[in-house]
């Protein structure tokens, strides 16, 4: 029986909900598309006649920035610093309790309203699950996201990148002789993706920094660990065996090709009964909501901590959550922007001023100094990567309007 009911930072949160009838593969991506372009922005569509799945629904646009925010408990004008200051904080800790009742057991992968998001696409894949693994001796919880294709009822195909935690313990695991564990979960509080999505230290458990954020202690279950509210959950093995993964429309809207990727050997599913399963589509705003606030957020927090007045960083969407960084201080000077060149090699163009609500406009009529570096993208230089610091105010002050 399909529900509508959603957590409960969806409550300030507009939710559409479309009854007509629609297919996972590819019509609801497209439909949901189509919204954005009449509305002129996306929004977040319950979807609850699913053709080849009935009794099911999709959730699609699962995380704007504002149920997120809800999510974590932050007022929307504050967020930065309340979030920074949690994060330096102690963390609440997380404990393992019993599996709570109220899942189904599904026979598979197959069961699942799994999208396929664009006529490119190799299938069906799995783009808001966190998966969670750990090193050989339990130890070193980790949280990321990491696309999986499916392939049939249990198996899938799950690209691990080289430069992950995930790929290190798997690689761990390999040299141990034995498969690695993974749990991948959906539906839980969307700070888990958050901190899935984050670039932290390797070291500690990511369950920690979840209970730092939220500000209060994390309750999980199972091996390898998921949060008890999760509506979803595939549990399994990522094997040594690679096999043929994509192609697959990514976050900067092209699609990469097809690779060698791990396989993934599904050992079990289970589900909520009528809990939504939520689908990010990469590259629009679903996706790279995720992108731009985890990018924002730990900005702050380390220009911050080095003592630099810094009132607000922003990573636009129209720069894929990534790629530009915006980073407003009454007193912009090389050393804030040179902070933050190296805390994210990642970003191609950093600005730092006093205002930057109109981006354009502060460059136009500040005078700055530049920054410029190698742009290496995977060890691989293309291109430059530049840093303006717009230090030099205009002369005269500013009209009343």
């Amino acid at each position: 029986m399909v529900s509508t009911g959603l957590g409960a930072w969806y409550a300030g949160t507009p939710v559409d909900v479309d009854r007509e009838p629609v297919s996972t593969r590819v019509e609801l991506a497209r439909r949901l598309a189509e919204r954005e372009r009449a509305a002129g922005r996306r929004p977040t569509v319950l979807f609850t006649d699913l053709v080849e799945h009935p009794g099911r629904c999709v959730l699609g646009n699962p995380y704007p920035r504002g149920a997120v925010l809800t999510a974590l408990g932050v007022d929307h004008d504050t967020w930065l610093p309340d979030l920074a200051a949690r994060l330096s904080g102690a963390s609440p800790g997380w404990a393992a309790v019993p599996c709570p009742p109220g899942f189904d057991r599904l026979s598979g992968l197959a069961d699942l309203p799994v999208v396929q998001h664009r006529p490119g696409d190799a299938g069906p894949y799995v783009t808001a699950g966190v998966g969670v693994t750990t090193r050989p001796d339990g130890t070193g919880v980790n949280l990321g996201v990491y696309r999986i294709q499916v392939v049939s009822g249990d198996e899938g195909r799950i690209f691990l990148d080289p430069r992950t935690d995930g790929h290190r313990n798997l690689t761990a695991w390999l040299a141990a002789g034995r498969p690695m564990p993974i749990s991948v979960f959906l539906g839980a509080n969307p700070a888990h993706l958050l901190v899935a999505a984050s670039r932290l230290p390797a070291e500690g458990d990511d369950y920690d920094v979840v209970g730092r954020l939220l500000g209060r202690r994390v309750e999980v279950t199972g091996s390898p660990p998921v949060p008890v509210e999760a509506t979803h959950v595939i549990g399994g093995h990522v094997l040594g065996r690679t096999a043929e993964e994509g192609p697959f429309g990514e976050f900067k809207g092209y699609y990469v090709d097809a690779r060698r990727s791990n396989v993934l050997r599904v050992d079990h599913v289970r589900a909520r009964p009528g809990a939504a399963w939520p689908t990010i589509v990469a590259g629009a705003e679903s996706g790279l909501t995720m992108m731009s606030l985890q990018n924002e957020y730990l900005m702050y927090a380390h220009l911050t901590g080095l003592g630099f007045p810094v009132r607000s960083v922003r990573y636009p969407l129209s720069a894929r959550g990534e790629f530009l960084a915006l980073v407003t201080t009454d007193e912009p000077t090389h050393d804030v922007l040179e902070a933050a060149m190296r805390f994210d090699v990642r970003t191609k163009v950093v600005l730092c001023g006093p205002d930057l609500t109109s981006v354009w406009q502060s460059v136009a009529t500040f005078g700055f100094g530049t920054r410029v570096e190698p742009y290496r993208r995977k060890g691989v230089v293309e291109g430059e990567r530049i840093g303006l610091v717009l230090d030099i105010p205009p002369a005269g002050r500013p009209v009343e309007y």
